[in-house]
């Protein structure tokens, strides 16, 4: 905690050449409680050396590196500073993210160039890039990670390519990605928030980001729509009703004339015979199967898929299930589940449940159920519930609908399903 506060402190020493006297005390006070950790850690370190023990950097030895390497504040023990140095050197091939990019800090900072350079490029070698997402680790988007971790390991990144010089292209595929990371996911990190609206204006190419605004041009059959609308945080939208001449064009031109990033959606309404509705979806997706468990002869169930041509009857217990995928995280996720009109739920009380590892609140209605997930991280989930069948007849089983409620634009439907029930 004292480190992390410390750093703060020292970056904002950077903002402003002048702090306070109140701030200086607190980075004096905090500097010399590290100075003896660091002290009693290298103590214990070449002691255990002495006993045949290999001594490795610590996560807190690496955070007094870098402060060290980062403020002006004065270092009572230089042989404490060396000895960790010297272990730092023996870890560069480390495949932690964090730990790796605050080495090439370290590095660069003692003019290890050779070093620093290994870092650096390795770093790059465990990017991915994408034209929607930018320049990311694939590797790190899982959302329950503590403390904003992804955010925080993608702004250390960022910091040591932006001092090792040169990567401004790549820097500016990174801000993409963490704007795309905001767009779908709330950030309950303040410390983490911070060093990401510090990576995106950090550097020359972040003044743009502000001074540029969101100027977008829109074109229907080539025909301007909104020519240069909105501000740099401004929020631009126009509805088309039934009707409305602009709904017969055949083409839609986006584009945007000056630097920056923006980023928006087009959403289409109309009506369809359910039986007709086919899946769709593509960063999020639902995908819905029905199966009637059986018997067998010797009494175990077995789950039979559900099909056009399959013969149900009354009493029979079938069970949903749905399959969502993500190819990013997402907070506030929402999806509903239409039920036939021959089903009846086994379990009618609403609540939260966990269902494969997976916890969210259950919302029994008439015709639906619904489910509210606080967050989804990368991946494949799978949930499963169970229905009764209760009258005969023909049914549409209905559509699966998932949406971000935090990022509305992100949305995703299954087909439907014809059921018939014979007795």
């Amino acid at each position: 905690t004292t480190a992390a506060i410390l750093e703060l402190l020292v970056r904002v020493n950077t903002v402003i050449p002048s702090p306070d006297a109140a701030c200086l005390a607190l980075q004096t006070k905090a500097w010399q409680y590290l100075e003896g950790e660091a002290s009693k850690e290298y103590e214990t370190c070449r002691k255990a050396e002495k006993e045949g023990t290999r001594a490795t950097l610590s996560g807190a030895a690496l955070d007094y590196l870098y402060l060290a390497s980062f403020s002006n504040l004065p270092i009572s023990r230089k042989e404490v500073q060396r000895y960790f140095l010297a272990l730092a050197g023996k870890q560069l091939s480390t495949d932690n993210m964090r730990t790796k990019a605050r080495l090439a800090v370290v590095m660069l900072k003692a003019g290890r160039a050779a070093e620093a350079a290994d870092c650096i490029a390795s770093l790059k070698e465990h990017l991915v890039q994408t034209d929607e997402r930018g320049a990311y680790f694939a590797f790190h988007e899982t959302s329950y990670l503590w403390g904003m971790q992804p955010v925080s390991i993608h702004t250390a990144v960022m910091e040591a390519l932006r001092l090792a010089g040169g990567n401004e292209a790549l820097l500016d595929e990174m801000k993409i990605w963490l704007l795309k990371q905001k767009q779908t996911t709330a950030w309950r990190s303040a410390v983490a928030t911070v060093d990401a609206v510090e990576a995106l204006l950090a550097g020359n190419s972040g003044d743009g980001l502000l001074a540029v605004g969101n100027q977008v041009r829109i074109l229907l059959d080539n025909r301007p729509l909104v020519i240069d609308a909105g501000n740099a945080e401004g929020y631009f939208k126009q509805t088309f009703t039934q009707g409305s001449p602009q709904l017969k064009a055949k083409s839609l031109t986006v584009g945007k004339p000056h630097g920056g990033i923006a980023y928006g959606a087009v959403y289409a309404q109309y009506r369809s015979p359910m039986a007709e509705v086919k899946a769709s979806g593509k960063e999020l997706s639902v995908e819905k199967k029905l199966y009637v468990e059986q018997l067998s002869a010797q009494g175990k169930a077995a789950l039979k898929p559900v099909t056009a041509s399959t013969g149900l009857a009354v009493g029979d217990k079938v069970v949903v299930r749905l399959t969502i995928r993500l190819d990013r995280a997402m907070d506030y996720v929402q999806l509903k589940d239409e039920r036939a009109a021959c089903f009846e739920p086994l379990y009618t009380l609403s609540g939260y449940r966990w269902n494969n590892g997976l916890g969210y609140y259950i919302e029994l209605k008439d015709a639906s159920t619904n489910f509210f997930f606080d967050a989804l991280g990368k991946g494949v989930y799978v949930l499963e519930y169970s229905y009764r069948i209760a009258r005969q007849g023909r049914y549409e089983a209905g559509l699966a609908t998932v949406q971000s409620a935090y990022a509305p634009e992100y949305a995703a439907h299954s087909a439907s399903l014809s059921v018939v029930i014979d007795n």
